[in-house]
């Protein structure tokens, strides 16, 4: 299980800020997704990309890709999406 701060979020995937150590492109892992005033959503990711600790670099971390065949189970993802850019 990763535990992370998501930093960039859409409906095929997300950047999560971790430690990437132990993470190589191609893996799989699972997260829960907390969103705010909704349920914990439970994925299956695939780690796309690493971006390793650089002097200077604030951006650490793994972009990852939804994997499987949950789209019902992103549903609830889509419909924050949606409802945060209605918002703004």
């Amino acid at each position: 299980m990763l535990d992370g701060l998501v930093e960039d979020v859409s409906r095929s995937g997300l950047f999560l800020r971790i430690d990437p150590a132990e993470l190589e492109p191609g893996s799989d892992a699972e997260i829960d997704l907390d969103l705010p005033g909704e349920e914990t959503l439970h994925l299956q990711v695939k780690v796309v990309r690493v971006e390793p600790s650089a002097e200077n670099d604030a951006r650490t971390g793994v972009a990852l890709k939804f994997a499987g065949d949950s789209s019902t189970a992103r549903m609830p993802l889509a419909n924050f999406i949606m409802k945060s850019h209605q918002a703004r």
